[in-house]
């Protein structure tokens, strides 16, 4: 048996060393290093002296087994030799029970390691250091934690992705372990150690993630001790290299668009993954962590950072209401808080009440409204800043998400009041404006076009036609919501523009305009008839032929709505007809409009008003008056019983009114049975009214012509009788002739009995 033992010995010892010795890796040596680093530094002496010398002969040892190939540029000999060397030394000391300070001992030990690790034994070492940050005796783990710093900061270069992402993961469980404030503090400037020194975007990775599972899965309220993260978001906020980077870094995600499900298309509803709302949970709670805690420094980076931290805000406060009106409230309520820290942070009280009293109204009128008040706000308070707001808002108008878009659109249509001495910058606004009136939102194309209008006076003539262009388009808007700012906008812009801008365009307002005074909606109806009348002003020149056919093609209907139910049409209406009139050339008009009963609201003066109108207006050509008539009769089906009993009184004046019977023949039993139907089967009181009372009218009418007929056979058989005319008339044909003679004396007569009668 030994000769056998002698023998294999013989054999081995025959071997390189390299099939005898351990590797290096199976030595472990960052896992060992990292368990004996704190004894390193423990209360006890004579544990501080075996820890060190396991440690020196540990790295001893390695540095006796052959060289590996997987570290042929990892290890400098030489300076390994020589950190061995120094910690030989330190063992030396320990041994002789020297008088040595200990803080300094230890980091003469954590020097020496840090030269003779390995990178991957140091990212071993920086994987397995949350138990020792964390050891029982807080002088062992104050020091592990020194030394992790020492360790960041000479070779944290070296660190891949991966490494610094589960370095951050142990040095964040170590936080969250410790209740210690003081060695709490110091894992947390580990942490900003190790961001300041590796890749920061890693460890703001890592850390907000966390955050994001906190939030969602705990109580963070309830947290033994303080919620950690919350710490170290305040660390960051009061680094004076961080501080910048790790706002920069969550103005980064707040930007960040969400991802559009089920659709290709702009403006679809969004849906962002549980994941996605719990990481932007944690970037709000970061945003408020670091406006309430950031003091001095923090304040800095927000101030050098305000047009990107209000954009952001104002972006994300449009694309969480959107998910708010879904009953997802929580997103939008952190938002808020972080937004009035930010208020606070940059001392803008006024903004903060705006917050405060508006902040949580979802519906869409309201929170377009508070991002308006919120630009405004900010321009007067910061005016500096309006530029860099605008340039980023304008880039926003061309995000997928619609909520996002009308949030930068509010936004801008209330900056471009505040940029009068910036022309290149308007001109920007101007044209990304004029792109985004064909926004699939039309909550966006009437913001765009609200911004067009109300751009600096100054420079408004230099954009005048573009303007109209777009007004003139948006008046046929399938959204009457656009349509109703495009009249309002019109409005608006007419007192800024000339002939030559207008002119080109002028015909096609008004048949827009026209089409719109017949809108359900009362604002849309006063606001087109008040345009109608403001246009009147243009109407000169080569225009003046055309525009007087408008004018004389909407008149039934300008008439008819005098006594609509709304006040603001009628007061419209009033006003249109009185600019209108000069061009009419209707004699005795302006007399009319000038008396009392033009501007009361009784339908009694209403009615007289009509009778004296229509007197002048039969008075116009046939073509004219039937042209007239045909409008009002159409509008016996309007959707307004009002407007159905005025345009029953207009016609049945209008044929009384009339001297011509063979142009109103055809009329006459049209309307009779109308009228007739109207009076038994309408619904409504004043539509039966005025149907009977046309009738009564037309009845006269019509038996005054009959008696007129009647009178002049008579008197012919007479005449005939007496001297046996060969050429005698018959009743028919002297009917014919009456009609064919209005202004024969008799029939003039009975005609202004019957208007004395009406």
């Amino acid at each position: 048996m030994n000769k056998q033992i002698d023998r294999g010995t013989r054999s081995l010892s025959s071997l390189p060393s390299a099939f005898v010795l351990p590797s290096r890796d199976s030595l472990s040596l960052g896992e060992r290093t990292m368990a004996y680093l704190p004894r390193c530094a423990d209360t006890d002496t004579e544990v501080r002296k075996v820890a060190i010398q396991i440690i020196a002969l540990f790295f001893d040892i390695s540095l006796s087994l052959p060289k590996q190939k997987a570290y042929p540029n990892d290890i400098d000999l030489e300076s390994s030799y020589s950190a061995l060397s120094s910690l030989e030394e330190l063992v030396s000391i320990v041994r002789r029970e020297a008088s040595v300070d200990q803080t300094e001992l230890f980091q003469r030990v954590v020097s020496s390691v840090c030269i003779l690790l390995s990178k991957d034994e140091l990212v071993v070492l920086l994987h397995s250091c949350t138990l020792a940050t964390c050891d029982k005796i807080k002088q062992s783990a104050d020091a592990s934690i020194q030394a992790i710093i020492m360790f960041i900061i000479r070779r944290g270069k070296e660190l891949r992705e991966a490494d610094v992402s589960r370095t951050t993961q142990s040095l964040l469980s170590s936080a969250i372990s410790l209740t210690d404030t003081h060695s709490r503090q110091e894992v947390l400037n580990a942490i900003s150690c190790l961001a300041e020194n590796t890749n920061h975007v890693v460890v703001f990775d890592e850390v907000l993630s966390v955050a994001g599972k906190d939030i969602c899965t705990k109580d963070i309220p309830r947290i033994r001790g303080g919620w950690a993260i919350q710490d170290v978001f305040y660390a960051f906020s009061q680094h004076k290299e961080l501080a910048l980077l790790f706002l920069e870094y969550t103005l980064s995600i707040l930007h960040k668009e969400p991802v559009i499900i089920n659709s290709s298309e702009k403006g679809e509803s969004t849906s962002e993954s549980l994941a996605d709302d719990c990481i932007l949970q944690a970037t709000m709670f970061a945003l408020n962590a670091f406006m309430r805690g950031g003091g001095k420094i923090g304040k800095q980076a927000v101030e050098k950072s305000y047009p990107s931290v209000l954009s952001g805000l104002i972006l994300k406060l449009g694309s969480l209401n959107g998910v708010a009106e879904l009953g997802r409230n929580e997103l939008l309520r952190s938002l808020l808080i972080a937004f009035q820290s930010f208020c606070e942070c940059v001392g803008d009280v006024e903004m903060g009440k705006l917050l405060a009293r508006d902040g949580e109204q979802t519906e869409k009128d309201k929170w377009i409204e508070l991002v308006q008040e919120i630009a405004c706000s900010s321009s007067v308070k910061r005016p500096k800043d309006v530029l860099p707001t605008c340039v980023i808002l304008c880039n926003a108008l061309n995000r997928n998400q619609r909520a996002e878009r009308e949030a930068a659109a509010a936004a801008l249509s209330e900056f471009i009041h505040h940029i009068e001495k910036e022309p290149t910058l308007l001109e920007q606004m101007v044209e990304e404006m004029c792109q985004h009136v064909s926004d699939d939102s039309p909550t966006v194309r009437s913001l765009c076009l609200r911004g067009l209008v109300q751009a600096p006076e100054s420079h408004m003539l230099k954009y005048i036609q573009q303007v109209l262009g777009v007004i003139l388009a948006l008046l046929e808007d399938p959204n009457e919501s656009v349509q109703l700012t495009a009249v309002q906008c019109l409005l608006n812009v007419l007192n800024l523009s000339e002939q030559d801008a207008v002119g080109p365009i002028l015909i096609n307002l008004l048949v827009r305009l026209r089409n719109l005074q017949v809108s359900m909606n009362t604002k849309m109806r006063s606001n087109a008839f008040a345009a109608y009348g403001a246009l009147s002003a243009y109407g000169v020149g080569l225009q003046r032929t055309a525009f007087i056919e408008q004018i004389h093609a909407t008149l039934p209907r300008l008439i008819l709505h005098l006594h609509d139910d709304d006040l603001s049409v009628r007061l419209a209406c009033r006003n249109t007809f009185q600019l209108l009139a000069t061009l009419m050339e209707v004699e005795g008009l302006s007399v009319l409009l000038s008396k009392q009963y033009f501007a009361s609201d009784r339908r009694s003066d209403y009615e007289d008003f009509i009778r004296d109108l229509t007197r002048q207006l039969c008075r116009l050509s046939p073509a004219r008056v039937d042209s007239y008539l045909e409008s009002a009769i159409q509008a016996f089906d309007a959707p307004w019983p009002v407007i159905r009993a005025n345009a029953v009184c207009l016609v049945s004046c209008m044929l009384s009114f009339l001297d011509d019977q063979r142009f109103i023949a055809p009329y006459f039993s049209q309307v009779f049975a109308t009228l007739v139907g109207r009076m038994s089967q309408s619904p409504d009181a004043i539509v039966r009214a005025s149907a009977s009372s046309a009738l009564g009218i037309l009845i006269k009418r019509s038996n005054m012509l009959r008696s007129l007929v009647s009178r002049y056979d008579r008197a012919d058989s007479s005449r005939n009788s007496q001297s046996g005319d060969s050429n005698t008339k018959t009743p028919s044909e002297f009917q014919e002739q009456a009609e064919g003679n209005p202004n024969d004396g008799a029939s003039g007569a009975a005609i202004k009995g019957t208007e004395a009668d009406h």
